[in-house]
C-alpha cells in the first residue's frame, strides 16, 4: 500500500487519483504522437462534446474566469479543435462547437480512459470496482 496516501482524507484521495488518471490519459495521448492538450482544454472539449456552449457558460462550469475561458478557447480554435459561431437568436453570444479534430480527440481519449478503467478493474478486482463506481455515482449530499 502506498504510505504517502494513508494520511489523506477522502477528498484529497479522490483528487489525487483523479489528477493522476487525467495526467495518464494525456501522457498516453502525447506518446501516440498527438499534440499536448492541457487539463482545462480537455475538460472544455468534453463539455462541448456533450452540449454546444458559450465561452461564459464553460467558464462558469469549469470555475475559471471568463478571460481564462476565452484564452483556453482561443488556443483550441487556433489548433482547430473547436470553432466559434454566432448563436442564431443572439449574435452577441458565441457558441463553441467541436471540429472533426476535436471529435477525434474526444473519441480516442475515451478509448484510452476505457483501457485505464480496465487496468483499474484488474488492480482492485471486479467486485471492488463495482462498489467504487456505485459509491461515486451516488449523490452524497442533499444540499
Amino acid at each position: 500500500m502506498n504510505t504517502e496516501f494513508k494520511s489523506l482524507n477522502i477528498i484529497d484521495l479522490i483528487s489525487e487519483k483523479h489528477a493522476k488518471l487525467r495526467k495518464m490519459v494525456i501522457e498516453i495521448w502525447v506518446e501516440m504522437g498527438e499534440e499536448r492538450v492541457s487539463d482545462t482544454e480537455s475538460y472544455m472539449l468534453a463539455l462541448i462534446e456533450k452540449n454546444e456552449l458559450t465561452v461564459a457558460q464553460i467558464g462558469r462550469i469549469i470555475g475559471i474566469s471568463r478571460q481564462g475561458a476565452h484564452k483556453c478557447a482561443k488556443g483550441l480554435i487556433e489548433r482547430e479543435y473547436i470553432i466559434i459561431e454566432n448563436q442564431d437568436i443572439n449574435f452577441r453570444d458565441k457558441i463553441l462547437s467541436l471540429t472533426e479534430k476535436g471529435l477525434r480527440f474526444c473519441r480516442e481519449t475515451l478509448i484510452l480512459k476505457e483501457k485505464l478503467e480496465a487496468d483499474v478493474v484488474k488492480s482492485i478486482g471486479e467486485d471492488n470496482f463495482k462498489i467504487l463506481k456505485d459509491c461515486l455515482i451516488k449523490n452524497w449530499f442533499t444540499i
